[in-house]
Formats: C-alpha cells, structure tokens, sequence
C-alpha cells in the first residue's frame, strides 16, 4: 500500500464506519426513549404499514366499544322504564280483580278505582317521559341504530326496536296509558262488569310489557356478545401491534452497549490512522 499524506485511506474508511456506529446508536436510543422501534418510515417501512393499519382496527374497535356501551345503557334505561310499568299494571289488576268482588259496595269501588287512576296516570307519565338522550324510549316507536363494529358494514350495526306504547293497544300500545296525564277511569273498576273488563285489559298490557322486555333482553345479550368479541379482537390486535413495534428493551440495550465499544474502538482507531501520514516525515530525515 502507498504511504501517502494528500489522501488517507485508512482514516476515510474509520470515518465511515464511527459514522455507521452513530447511526445506529441513535437509532437505539430513540427506540429506548419512544418505546417503540418504529420512529420513523425509515426504521421498517412495511412494519410501518402494518402497525398503522393493526392500530386503526385498535382504535376503531375502542370507538365501538363506547358506542356498544351507549347502547346497553340505552337498553337497561328502557328496561328499567319497563320494569316499573309492569309493577305498576299488576297493582291495577289485582285492584280490579278486589273491585269483582261482590261484597264491595259502589262506595269501596270508587276508592279502589282511585288508586287504579294514580297508577294509570303513572304509567301515562313513564310511557311519555322514559328518554335516554333526549330520544324518546316508550313513545314513537322509532328504532336506534349502533355503530358497534369497525370495518364499516352492516353487520357492524345493531339496531334497537322502537317501542310505542302510547299507540292504540291493537298496535302494540297500552289499555293503561292515556295521553292526558290527569285522565281518570282509562281503566274502570267501578262495576263488576268493568272490572272483568280491566283484568283483561291488564292481563293484555302486562304480555305486551313482558314481550317488549324479552326483546330488550336479547338485544342487551347481543350488546354484550359483541363486547366480548371487540374485547378479543383488540387483544389480539394489541399483541401482534406489540411484536412489530414495541421496543425490546432486553435486545435494545445489548445492542447500546455493543455499539458504545464499536464506538469507542473506532475513535481509538481513527485516532491511530491520523498519525499514520507522520511516518512519511521519517523519509525526510
């Protein structure tokens, strides 16, 4: 090899190897700053990729466990709505069923039909006011559909039947309910007559409740079925999002240290190949 000074060869190619040693020492301390080992674009393009995607499905699917969330809380409001109307229309039966009783006199009945009219009222109030979200629960009979998925199909949808109990009872509403909330003798007991006549009234409003609460039960079921599932997906998600970018932080920091000492040694190293032109001096002398 040619000694010369214009041009040091071995000093060049040190400079090029403590400028890889940099490199990669920074690349290291930012995965241990960040957590991550993907910084950059640069660090894995195609890990990139894949753990933005693998990260979108994360953060669609927590959205959509708050949407299901709303959803089941929408469902429980209604029930609980539905729970107290079904109370409440069993007093009046078994106040109607008192008021066939032959010993009672008109007198006994109109007291009896009293509390049917508190409770009828009652029930008027819930069907009319039960609202979760300023949307009405019990009255309309306008369904409520819930983005509870994060692919953008149908099948990402869950739809809660809207229920209308203030409608006629032939179409689904209630013989209890009266649209003006001070209305008296929307369920007669004042005879025998008409107290047969409301035990069967009662007996309807109460299957129509219960049908309207079996129906709010399997979608709440459904709600948690797909919580379940979300659940799961993210876990999953999480997992492989965490293999492609998380910082090893065990591997990470041999790595630090293996390039300190490559560091260090190629300091020393470009120390040496910059007293190395000196020796053309001694062919002077």
């Amino acid at each position: 090899m040619a000694l010369s000074v214009n041009t040091n060869l071995s000093a060049l190619s040190g400079q090029y190897q403590l400028d890889k040693t940099q490199q990669a020492k920074k690349q290291i301390l930012a995965q241990l700053a960040s957590g991550s080992q993907l910084n950059s674009a640069a660090d894995n393009a195609a890990n990139l990729a894949i753990s933005q995607q693998l990260q979108a499905q994360i953060n669609g699917n927590n959205q959509a466990l708050n949407n299901t969330s709303d959803g089941i809380s929408m469902v429980q409001t209604a029930d609980s709505a539905l729970s107290q109307l079904q109370d409440n229309t069993q007093q009046i039966q078994t106040l109607a069923i008192q008021a066939g009783d032959g010993a009672l006199n008109s007198s006994n009945r109109q007291a009896l039909q009293q509390q049917v009219d508190q409770l009828t009222q009652s029930n008027s109030q819930i069907v009319q006011s039960a609202q979760f979200n300023g949307t009405p629960l019990l009255s309309g009979g306008n369904a409520t559909t819930f983005q509870v998925g994060a692919n953008g199909t149908a099948s990402d949808q869950l739809t809660v039947p809207g229920i209308n109990l203030s409608s006629a009872p032939a179409a689904g509403g209630l013989n209890g309910y009266n649209a003006n909330l001070g209305a008296t003798n929307t369920i007669d007991v004042t005879t025998q007559a008409n107290a047969l006549a409301a035990q069967q009234n009662t007996q309807a409003d109460l299957g129509t409740i219960g049908s309207q609460r079996s129906t709010l039960g399997a979608i709440s079921n459904s709600f948690n079925s797909v919580i379940n599932n979300l659940q799961t997906s993210n876990i999953s998600n999480q997992a492989a999002n965490s293999r492609i970018s998380d910082t090893d932080f065990a591997a990470a920091t041999a790595q630090l240290a293996s390039q300190q000492i490559l560091g260090q040694a190629g300091t020393l190293t470009q120390a040496q190949a910059n007293i190395a032109p000196q020796a053309a001096l001694s062919l002077l002398g």
